[in-house]
Formats: C-alpha cells, structure tokens, sequence
C-alpha cells in the first residue's frame, strides 16, 4: 500500500509507520511534489493545492489524513463524490489554544490588557476594576476537542460553563449543554463567550450585531475559532457602542487584520495574529492521530478518528 507524505517525517517517526506491514512510505515536499507523485498513491498525509486535480482524477487515493483541523480549503463536495475519506488534525492544538483562551480571559480579569500598553509607556499605573475568572460563566459555542479542554481548563479556575453545539450530548466539564436554537436566548447570561467554531456554511457571520447586543455589556468575546463567523464591522459597532466589555481576536477576516482597522487601537481588545494553534509540541501529536489512523486502516480497514462529515464540513 502506497502512503505519501507531504510531511517531513523525522526518522523516529518514519520508522513508526514503516513498522506497520504492507505501507511502502514515500516522503516528499508539498513545494516539491508533482501530480506525477500520487500515482498508484492510496493515503495522503497532508494536503497540497497542486495535487488537487490528480487527487479528484486518482482511481487508487481512498484517504486523505490532513494535519491542521480546518479543512475548508479541500474540495469537499469532489471529494465526498469520489468517496474519499477524510480524517484532520482536530485535538492535536486542543493544549495550546486552551491555554491562550484562558490566557484572553485571565488579561482582561486582571486588566493586563491595559497593563501590557502601559508598560510601553513605561507608566506605573493602576487600572479600575481588578476582578477575577473565580466564580465567572464561560459559553463555550462550539465543543469539539479544543472546547472541550477549555471547559476542564475553566472548572479548574472555578468557573461555571455552559456548552452550545447541535448536539445535547453530554460532555465531562461542561455544566449545562445547550442546544444553537437557544444561543441568542441564553447569550446574555455570561461573563464570557468563546467562539470555537469551524468555517461553514452555517457559520459564516453568525456573531453578528444580534447576537453582541444580546450579550452583557460586562461580556467579552473571545474568538479561536475561524475569522469569517464572525461579521466585523458588526463586532467593531458593538465595541465602539460599549455593547459588550471587550474582545480577544486570534482570528479575523481578513487576515492579517489590516492596519487601518480601528481595532488595533482599542484598549480592551487583545489581538493575536492566529497563533493559538502554534506550538512546538502539535505536529508530533497530529502525527500520533495519523499513526493511528494508520494502524486502523491497516489492520481493520478503517480509520475512526477525526473523520470529516462532508455534510457538515467538519
């Protein structure tokens, strides 16, 4: 079974998957690799746009492992067409990010935020209104592997948190699952609103002036999820009319965020350039969910984790 990696496997971790029987391993850069290169290829680790009209022509490709949890920039409709299975990267940044969800919430509690432009100044000064997360509610609107530990991260500082996805199912750490029909309802009753959600169709634009004027005016947006939920003229109003306390950004759109956005001068907005996903640990861990995958796929003909709904785009 051919499997090609446009991933520059170390040798520890090209050993793992040479060890498992019946894979004969090809390596090769996604700047380096041609449509030449996935002939005969059954699974593709990672994804390359120049390998997008061999994939949809390919007769012996049956699965594609990406290494990053969005998969909105594949050809979803081709490939779910061709029967092509899909499985991502989802948890392999689930640490990190809730790390820096936690971090956006302790800065404005503790007024960093303010603290941190002051230091540029080199002012030694106080600011109004120290407070702390103890005791605060976080909704977590998207509860996946990421919100999921932003949730255990929460209840660990003593916080309450309230879970909104599709589903009602319910999930260790989150104290109250609710469903999206009641987000614009329930929306105003915490101290926190985490976007956690994917690029869709149904997503796209959903925070939008509705949903911040519903929210508490002491309320802070914090988005880790994709740019494009949220509409951003929108939360910009809504800022600039004290509607909600503040935003945490590590996404937006466009990206970057132009120089010109009135943002960037706001002093209870904290903008990170989209690296909460960065860390020096993920791609060994997006490697072990291929490994495993791997395994599966070998052995049972089957992967089970982190497989893509085509109808839902994650």
């Amino acid at each position: 079974m051919k499997v090609l990696s446009l991933v520059n496997l170390t040798k520890k971790q090209k050993e793992k998957v040479e060890s498992i029987s019946n894979v004969d391993l090809k390596i090769i850069s996604p700047k380096q690799v041609t449509p030449k290169d996935l002939d005969g290829v059954e699974v593709l680790y990672d994804w390359s746009n120049t390998l997008k009209d061999a994939v949809l022509k390919s007769d012996t490709l049956n699965w594609i492992q990406v290494v990053r949890a969005g998969v909105d920039a594949l050809p979803l409709p081709e490939l779910n067409d061709k029967g092509v299975i899909l499985t991502n990267g989802s948890g392999a940044n689930a640490i990190n990010i809730a790390e820096q969800t936690l971090t956006y919430m302790l800065m404005f509690e503790r007024r960093m935020n303010l603290t941190a432009r002051h230091q540029d100044e080199k002012l030694w000064k106080h600011d109004e209104g120290y407070d702390e997360v103890y005791n605060k509610t976080v909704m977590i609107v998207g509860v996946g592997h990421i919100g999921s530990l932003i949730a255990k991260y929460a209840k660990a500082l003593g916080m309450k948190t309230i879970g909104v996805r599709h589903s009602d199912k319910p999930v260790e750490y989150i104290d109250e699952m609710i469903p999206m029909s009641e987000l614009s309802q329930r929306i105003n009753e915490v101290h926190f609103v985490v976007n956690s959600l994917p690029d869709t169709e149904e997503t796209i634009g959903m925070f939008n002036q509705d949903l911040f004027n519903s929210m508490s005016k002491k309320a802070y947006y914090i988005n880790i999820g994709r740019g494009k939920t949220t509409n951003m003229d929108d939360l910009v109003t809504a800022l600039d009319n004290d509607e909600i306390a503040g935003a945490g950004l590590d996404v937006t759109t466009p990206e970057p965020l132009p120089t010109s956005s009135p943002l960037w001068d706001m002093s209870n907005v904290i903008i990170t350039p989209h690296d909460a996903g960065m860390s020096v640990h993920y791609e060994e861990r997006a490697f072990d969910i291929f490994k495993r995958n791997l395994k599966s796929y070998v052995e049972n003909g089957e992967v089970v984790e982190n497989v893509v709904n085509y109808s839902m785009g994650y």
